[in-house]
């Protein structure tokens, strides 16, 4: 994440409109409570001159330092409309890349967490009541998870994404590199887990429907057989199950 933007060097120029005295004052209460870490009160000032980019990239980041990554990534963007200069520019696609990367990273440990949870409910049979409680909190973990899941991809993307634009505005900005690097590992091996557990399923789907015709061959009525091919039906069973070898 970058550093806040500054106030002006003069803050109370004569010609300066009640506006931009506003967004003055409010850049430099805001820059005073950041830097002595009192984040939620920096970002009450900053938010009070939402007129002004510089205060909602410094809104953006007390956002950051208390991970309200959906508060900072929205206050970037709006900073973004608001100004479009380079020097400037470079940074917001910088931080809005490294939220993104924060946000998808904190999902990630939220789903550990959430199916360590999931895996740990049981319905015993015993009580009906806490069973219907259990089966309801259970579906609600999984749709939980699902929602994550879509948002972990989306987030890794959007990472991925900025930080590429603030590369092509910043070529040397090796923490804009180094946090592509990261998002796109992380997008890469989702992709992959996610492939390889298709293909599982895949797998386990196609030995399901194998088990099910090998049960339907079993059980289909035997004819009478002479004692001169009494053994035709081992046979016959044994060329059912016959495996080619590798």
């Amino acid at each position: 994440m970058k550093r806040i933007l500054p106030p002006a060097l003069l803050l109370f120029a004569a010609c300066s409109t009640p506006e931009e005295r506003m967004a003055e004052r409010a850049l430099r209460l805001g820059a005073s409570a950041y830097d002595a870490g009192e984040f939620l009160l920096a970002d009450s000032l900053f938010t009070s001159a939402p007129f002004d980019a510089r205060a909602l990239f410094n809104s953006g980041n007390s956002a950051f330092r208390m991970a309200r990554w959906g508060d900072a990534i929205e206050r970037y963007r709006a900073a973004q409309h608001l100004d479009s200069a380079a020097e400037h520019h470079a940074s917001v696609l910088y931080n809005l890349g490294a939220a993104h990367l924060a946000d998808a990273r904190d999902a990630d440990s939220t789903i550990v967490r959430l199916n360590r949870d999931l895996g740990a409910l049981r319905i015993e049979g015993s009580d009906i009541a806490q069973d219907v409680s259990t089966f309801v909190l259970r579906d609600s973990l999984r749709r939980d998870l699902m929602k994550l899941e879509r948002s972990i991809d989306s987030s890794y993307a959007a990472a991925v994404s900025w930080n590429k634009a603030a590369l092509r505005l910043a070529p040397a900005d090796d923490d804009a590199r180094r946090n592509l690097v990261l998002a796109q590992r992380a997008f890469d091996a989702r992709r992959r887990a996610r492939e390889a557990q298709d293909q599982r399923n895949k797998d386990k789907d196609a030995n399901k429907e194998l088990g099910v015709r090998a049960l339907a061959i079993m059980q289909q009525p035997t004819r009478s057989w002479s004692n001169t091919d009494s053994t035709r039906p081992w046979s016959s069973c044994s060329r059912a199950f016959a495996r080619t070898p590798a």
